[in-house]
């Protein structure tokens, strides 16, 4: 990658681009263990994982994001993404999300929900993540009186 920006997306300009983003990041951190791809591959990921308002508008891309990532998964090791000091998973929070997304859109396609629930299911059984928890900085915040 020639050129580093602060924003994933500026450097494409359509879907395609995107996720061809999304896999050359991911093949310079897993290949070539370019420490910058692997930031730059969770950023997209993030990104991805948080729009929302796009997954109706943009059905197609997130059923091929999720292809990806099913596939990308695969080739990395469980505990690769745990932090040590913390023991937070940044993957499993992040896709939380997603799948909450998805979970609760009303106006998304329903092959698009059924593709990511099962997503959620293959990575529940593979992997025993929990994405049914709610995460810390999302909980209600409980004040002693």
């Amino acid at each position: 990658m020639a050129t580093r920006t602060n924003s994933p997306t500026l450097s494409c300009s359509g879907e395609g681009d995107l996720l061809g983003e999304l896999q050359l990041t991911f093949v310079c951190f897993i290949i070539g263990h370019v420490y910058d791809a692997f930031e730059h591959w969770k950023l997209l990921v993030k990104l991805l994982c948080s729009c929302e308002e796009a997954l109706v508008s943009h059905q197609s891309l997130f059923s091929s994001f999720i292809t990806i990532m099913h596939f990308q998964l695969k080739e990395i090791p469980e505990d690769f993404f745990v932090d040590i000091v913390s023991r937070n998973n940044f993957l499993t929070t992040t896709l939380q999300t997603f799948f909450s997304c998805i979970e609760d859109s009303t106006t998304a396609d329903k092959s698009l929900v059924k593709k990511g629930l099962q997503f959620r299911e293959n990575l529940t059984k593979r992997y025993k993540w929990d994405f049914s928890t709610v995460p810390d900085e999302d909980a209600p915040a409980v004040v002693d009186t």
